[in-house]
């Protein structure tokens, strides 16, 4: 849901080169695959699929967890609130701490 979200954020935002990063390595296959998803979940990553059609760039990318912790705390944050949330400028603060520790591995 969350890849497929992202997708649709990009096509309504209307932004020309997107690249997505996940560290499920199950969803960055299933979205790449040239074969129809027949799982459980494949109806979202078949939407997913067509989504990205609209959007040039690499698409999904799969990256290890240790190296995702901004989107770790991110989705803990999201899982807590039930309302949805997009910045496009500065990152909030919850982030500000991840990524100055990203930045300086």
């Amino acid at each position: 849901m969350a890849a497929r979200e992202g997708a649709i954020l990009a096509v309504e935002g209307d932004f020309n080169n997107a690249i997505f990063e996940s560290d499920s390595l199950q969803i960055v296959s299933a979205i790449q695959s040239s074969s129809v998803d027949r799982s459980n979940v494949g109806p979202v990553v078949e939407d997913t699929k067509a989504l990205l059609t609209q959007i040039t760039g690499d698409g999904f990318t799969h990256i290890r967890r240790v190296a995702n912790g901004a989107a770790h705390r991110l989705a803990r944050y999201a899982s807590h609130t039930g309302t949805m949330t997009t910045w496009f400028e500065e990152p909030p603060d919850l982030l500000v701490d991840v990524l100055y520790e990203e930045c300086n591995l």
